[in-house]
């Protein structure tokens, strides 16, 4: 989960021009663009968070619980309006 507040981070860091921050760093290093190391953090996340819910599958404590701190977790950065997420989302309605 740590990779997730990247992603979910990168347009407000974007916005206020904040460079130093793991997207920007792996992308220099990896010789990306910043849109392709977005996509490639995003597609290591879904699956990092797809074994997750496969390991703990069998576990339905366990499964439960994680999928809870994940709606919650998720539901923070949403709501937050320091993340400015709601300009993205807005964005896209239109």
């Amino acid at each position: 989960m740590p990779l997730f507040s990247d992603i979910l981070s990168y347009y407000k860091e974007e916005l206020e021009g904040d460079h130093v921050n793991y997207l920007s760093l792996m992308a220099a290093s990896h010789g990306l663009t910043k849109h392709s190391a977005l996509h490639k953090i995003i597609e290591e996340t879904v699956q990092a968070h797809r074994n997750i819910l496969e390991l703990l599958k069998p576990r339905t404590e366990a499964y439960d619980a994680y999928v809870r701190f994940f709606q919650g977790y998720f539901f923070f950065y949403v709501a937050s309006r320091r993340y400015k997420l709601e300009e993205i989302m807005l964005e896209s309605d239109a």
